[in-house]
């Protein structure tokens, strides 16, 4: 059964931008996310996917067009009034991680904000064992694994208990054991009600931990609908340059329709199996 509807926490009001005067990079770009949605942004390079997060995050100023949190405009809102709210993981975690030590690089926001050193060290600890890293605590960051550090960015950015993370490409890299745990953590932090915004050239990981998608192509929304929709629809996955899914053939071959419907409920199907070990 479908969880009652959350209210909108962010929105984005015809929004345009370009790096330069003659060329724009974003265009017109309108859509929402309420609370606890995760959603994937999916597109080829270059389709504005990144430019956009830069611009929620307050990484650039938009040409035109609005952003609201839960509706106040946060337009003119500085990076450091927005980070507070609206955390963002990079791809490498190396270029996010500027302590030695684990414990440190953590508690970084939370000393930049004014908090005393007993409030700073609930606050890491608390955020450290959510991630499943408290047992690291004192250990040097260079003791981790690739996964491991990616976990240490995105408890860095959740210590500051934002309403939605964005996060480019979580599983670059990543061999399917830690995809997976990546993936299953992540999804644990949106069972408890962040928002999670991902961007992603993975159709498969959009297709089973993202129940919608928004597809963006030369620097237009072109798509706002589920995941396995999208993945079923042969002149959209043309358009934006996506791999459409083996589910969505077989449905084909077998005559099963509507074939996004059997998509959906196969990876429904196949994530409750999993999740009970059977």
């Amino acid at each position: 059964a479908p969880a009652p509807q959350q209210p909108v926490l962010l929105e984005v009001k015809d929004l345009s931008f370009g790096y330069t005067k003659d060329r724009t990079t974003l265009q017109n770009i309108s859509f929402s996310v309420r609370k606890g949605e995760m959603v994937s942004i999916v597109g080829r390079n270059g389709a504005g996917k990144s430019t956009l997060s830069k611009l929620i995050c307050g990484f650039e100023a938009p040409g035109s067009g609005s952003i609201l949190l839960d509706g106040r405009d946060i337009t003119g809102d500085t990076i450091r009034q927005r980070a507070g709210r609206i955390g963002y993981v990079m791809q490498n975690p190396n270029q996010m991680i500027s302590k030695t030590m684990i414990f440190d690089e953590v508690a970084l926001g939370l000393v930049q904000s004014g908090l005393g050193p007993d409030e700073v060290r609930a606050k890491v600890e608390d955020t450290l064992k959510i991630c499943g890293l408290y047992p690291f605590r004192n250990w040097p960051v260079s003791a981790l694994s690739f996964g491991q550090k990616k976990r240490v960015t995105i408890a860095s950015v959740l210590a500051l208990g934002p309403d939605v993370i964005i996060l480019d490409e979580p599983t670059a890299g990543q061999d399917f054991r830690h995809y997976t745990e990546i993936m299953e953590f992540l999804r644990g932090l949106n069972r408890q009600g962040v928002t999670v915004l991902m961007i992603t050239h993975d159709m498969h990981l959009m297709l089973e931990y993202t129940p919608r998608a928004l597809v963006f192509s030369d620097g237009r929304l072109i798509a706002d609908r589920s995941a396995a929709g999208v993945l079923c629809d042969p002149a959209l996955i043309e358009r934006a340059a996506l791999k459409e899914t083996s589910l969505f053939t077989l449905a084909n071959r077998c005559g099963i329709a509507p074939p996004e419907a059997f998509v959906q409920r196969f990876i429904d199907f196949d994530r409750e199996v999993r999740e009970h070990g059977c």
